[in-house]
């Protein structure tokens, strides 16, 4: 019975199939690499096209006479330099310096229209740093992505997807799901997925567990179960306003804040509203959290708003600002959690350091990026930082506490001022360049942090 469905699945022809063959548009040059590789689509490479990048002969490899059985080939190689004094705020050591290389290896392949298999493997290694180094710098073999997709209806304006393994996600602006894209090992999950597009309409849900960053082949992450549902569309057609509504649940063996640590079980209710109009730009994301820690109620919130204007001027030069605020919990004797959970939140969010989670955090942060050439761009920004409830923590991107909690020293944490350079010599090749300087305020210093200084260049090379 199952053999007889898949065999249908390969054969059964498409509402869309012959529509698509006479509309194929070929892009007048290659598109761009995305950050989730397997949103890449080759099939427009498919019979006789003028070649635009000399890597195409990998990227459409016919499995036939069917145009729709293809298989794709790809990768990366990065190496990627950090330095830092006092990193963690000085709170685990005083300087550290390392050199980061990873590399992946994917092949996509495409059994016509309905049936789809993508695995990508990737290798990290880290060298030099003089700590003890965690598995998501150094993990020499691991699976990044493996999954099968069935696509049980499909027409020229819908298409549902059934996504089956391991795979990663980055959905609306990164805010709580994203890749983790600076340290060597992405976030990746391990359960299902279903995807329903429509026009300018789509929508995921996800019954999920986070893969362990192990350092070697292994599972997913038994003390975790993660879920949710997400969608997003256009509500204007000239695109001057969109929107996503979600949920995500998540639930945790063992949670840990400022408060202590338990079973942990939290819902996130969210909308997320964003556009362009003229020369103006915007985000803004609302949030709601509820659940149960360690049998105690949890009301958590956040807010940010990102917006900004482009001028038509040499180097197009773009000043933005944004404002974050998230809860931090009042009182961590009162039964009651009111810490804001980041969830799988994308890494640099406020900067290349990536010194604080975003939660018990108030930011302001005005930023000028500039269009220096076609291949060049660069941006400065500055970001002052408050703990938005003085009972609460100042907690480290992996989740930790890293710096705790004193009631009786300022909100003021500190301001950060940062340097960022990108350089894209071609499609594939890449140069990257950033400096941060963290100037910490009275709190840090009365629990043990510094000032910091960090550094990273990076090169990557895609294809």
């Amino acid at each position: 019975m199952a053999g007889a469905i898949i065999a249908g699945l390969l054969v059964a022809p498409s509402a869309s199939v012959g529509q698509e063959s006479q509309t194929r548009e070929i892009p007048a040059a290659p598109p761009a690499y995305k950050l989730l590789r397997f949103d890449e689509d080759y099939s427009y490479l498919a019979g006789p096209v003028p070649e635009t990048d000399r890597l195409d002969p990998i990227k459409y490899i016919p499995l036939g006479s069917n145009p729709k059985w293809f298989m794709t080939l790809g990768g990366e190689l990065r190496e990627r330099f950090e330095g830092a004094k006092n990193p963690g705020f000085g709170v685990k050591g005083d300087h550290d310096a390392y050199l980061l290389e990873r590399a992946t290896l994917l092949v996509d392949l495409h059994l016509g229209e309905r049936l789809r298999v993508f695995a990508e493997g990737i290798s990290g290694i880290i060298a030099g740093e003089s700590r003890p180094a965690p598995p998501t710098q150094n993990d020499p073999i691991d699976l990044q992505a493996a999954f099968v997709d069935l696509v049980p209806y499909v027409t020229s304006e819908d298409r549902l997807t059934l996504r089956a393994g391991r795979f990663a996600m980055s959905l609306g602006s990164g805010r709580l799901v994203a890749t983790r894209a600076a340290p060597n090992i992405p976030f990746r999950f391990d359960g299902f997925e279903l995807l329903y597009s429509h026009l300018d309409w789509k929508a995921t849900a996800f019954l999920t567990r986070p893969a362990k960053d192990s350092g070697a082949f292994d599972g997913d992450d038994h003390s975790t179960a993660f879920w949710g549902v997400y969608g997003t569309g256009w509500l204007a057609a000239s695109r001057a306003l969109g929107v996503d509504l979600y949920y995500l649940g998540i639930r945790r063996k063992n949670g840990k804040y400022a408060s202590g640590s338990g079973d942990e079980h939290r819902h996130s209710f969210g909308a997320r509203e964003f556009g362009q109009w003229q020369h103006w730009d915007w985000d803004a994301e609302e949030v709601l959290q509820f659940g149960r820690f360690h049998g105690d109620p949890i009301l958590a919130w956040t807010a940010s708003i990102d917006a900004g204007h482009t001028w038509e001027l040499p180097w197009k030069p773009r000043l933005g600002a944004k404002l974050d605020v998230a809860s931090g919990d009042r009182d961590a004797k009162d039964h009651h959690l009111g810490t804001f959970d980041a969830l799988f939140f994308k890494s640099g969010y406020f900067n290349d350091a990536s010194l604080i989670r975003p939660q018990n955090v108030i930011d302001v942060h005005p930023k000028l990026a500039l269009q220096l050439s076609e291949s060049v761009s660069a941006d400065s920004s500055v970001d002052v930082f408050w703990r938005y409830s003085r009972s609460d923590a100042v907690y480290a991107v992996p989740g930790p506490v890293a710096l705790r909690a004193d009631e009786g020293a300022s909100a003021y944490v500190g301001t950060a001022v940062d340097v960022n350079l990108e350089w894209r010599l071609d499609r594939h090749l890449s140069v990257q360049a950033s400096y941060v300087h963290f100037f910490v305020g009275d709190y840090p210093e009365r629990v043990g942090g510094r000032d910091v200084d960090f550094g990273s260049t990076t090169l990557s090379f895609l294809f």
